[in-house]
């Protein structure tokens, strides 16, 4: 049997794999690169509130028609969930959902961490050591994650989804979903998010999602916060 740490063990670990890490400035961003989240010195996470947004409507979004169909099928219905609601992963822009998350960069393991307080309480890997997507990958919720920085922005690019989840709101996927994320920060209470979804099985050309969160969002930079248990029960 596997077994597995949980975010909070993980999250110590990580801590003391950090010998230097980012820093958080209180002012816009100086020559010196800002943390997207959490270092040894500073912790925090950001808590998300309903009403994050950022998703098109439906209408500006360019479904093929069986996907159009199926969306308009799990928006007429009242007792159809989105997978995340029975305890199951949601990747991409799903992955960032309330009650919050956490971001760990670990420069010295070339990794980015994201975890996650909701749904199964999981977290994401960004590995940002230069390698490339493996050439046959099994499909599952996450798919695999590679990173790069441009200046102060991370830049992810996730293939190798299956198709169990929902990846914005209602809207379907297949496995030949390509995610592109651009992730930023500001300052230390902004935090900017952008998400291009390709995905050719599903709709006609590429549609993109952004979100910030700020200083008058309604959520918000926790600092000196730490992520906290949440029960998924699958009872829906």
């Amino acid at each position: 049997m596997a077994l597995f740490a949980c975010p909070r063990t993980l999250k110590r670990a990580l801590y003391a794999l950090v010998l230097v890490g980012p820093v958080l400035l209180d002012g816009p961003v100086a020559a010196q690169k800002l943390s997207l989240g959490s270092t040894k010195d500073q912790k925090g996470y950001w808590e998300i509130r309903p009403g994050l947004g950022g998703a098109p409507r439906a209408a500006d979004v360019p479904f093929q028609p069986w996907a159009k169909a199926l969306y308009d099928y799990r928006q007429s219905r009242t007792d159809l969930y989105p997978p995340l609601v029975r305890c199951k992963p949601a990747g991409g822009p799903g992955f960032f959902n309330a009650p919050g998350f956490e971001i760990v960069e670990v420069p010295e393991q070339q990794r980015v961490f994201i975890l996650n307080i909701a749904g199964p309480h999981s977290w994401r890997v960004i590995y940002t050591d230069g390698r490339q997507h493996p050439p046959d990958l099994r499909p599952t919720y996450f798919g695999h994650s590679i990173g790069r920085w441009d200046g102060n922005t991370l830049i992810i690019d996730t293939v190798g989804f299956n198709e169990k989840q929902w990846m914005v709101g209602s809207y379907p996927t297949t496995e030949r979903l390509h995610v592109t994320e651009r992730i930023s920060r500001a300052d230390v209470k902004t935090l900017n998010y952008e998400a291009t979804i390709d995905d050719p099985g599903a709709y006609t050309a590429p549609w993109s999602l952004k979100w910030t969160i700020n200083a008058t969002s309604k959520s918000q930079w926790i600092p000196d916060g730490e992520i906290f248990e949440y029960i998924c029960q699958g009872d829906v």
